[in-house]
């Protein structure tokens, strides 16, 4: 991604929130995803062992199925492999783009080229856009939390906030680390 590609936050992401603090009241700290799933977008949430993928999401069902190893090796990661079905839920199914019940797989293959790399990328910058509202983030940083601090705030991997500073030119230091939602490390 060169600088002109920089992601623009994704409003369906405040939108989201917007309507989850209008039935259920502000929230402090990080974005409460869980709830948002459950509560509000009426997802069922599922941690599952053998889950070849980070997430899976099943909209005819509307179960969401998070790899429970990642999770248990990292909550921020575990948080927006969350945010990144509740965006393939709000992106594609709730706007008609994919049929549901079929079920939306996150693979590497899919990031990396072919007809749902688009998608996948949609999800990304929707899941980093929940997790990390704008508004939020440039407040953060203009109170002197570096990317390890406001991470840390957010609930969210360290890469993926490097990465959102970038995004939002809070910062001109590209993340070293590769973007991927695939790899356990980094933003997913």
């Amino acid at each position: 991604m060169s600088d002109q590609e920089r992601r623009e936050s994704d409003p369906r992401a405040a939108e989201l929130l917007a309507r989850y603090t209008a039935a259920f009241g502000a929230h402090g700290g990080a974005v409460p995803v869980d709830k948002i799933a459950t509560d509000l977008l009426g997802l069922r949430v599922v941690q599952a062992e053998q889950l070849g993928v980070s997430g899976l999401l099943v909209p005819g069902s509307r179960y969401v199925y998070l790899n429970a190893r990642e999770a248990r090796d990292s909550e921020g990661r575990r948080r927006f492999t969350l945010a990144h079905e509740i965006g393939h839920w709000v992106c594609q199914c709730d706007e008609g783009v994919s049929a549901p019940p079929e079920p939306i797989l996150c693979r590497p293959a899919d990031m990396a080229a072919g007809p749902d790399a688009s998608l996948e990328h949609e999800a990304n910058n929707f899941a980093a856009s929940l997790l990390m509202p704008e508004a939020a983030i440039r407040a953060a940083a203009a109170d002197g939390m570096d990317c390890g601090e406001a991470a840390s705030w957010f609930s969210v991997s360290e890469i993926a906030m490097e990465w959102r500073y970038f995004n939002l030119q809070i910062t001109d230091a590209r993340p070293q680390r590769a973007e991927s939602a695939h790899r356990p490390s980094e933003t997913r």
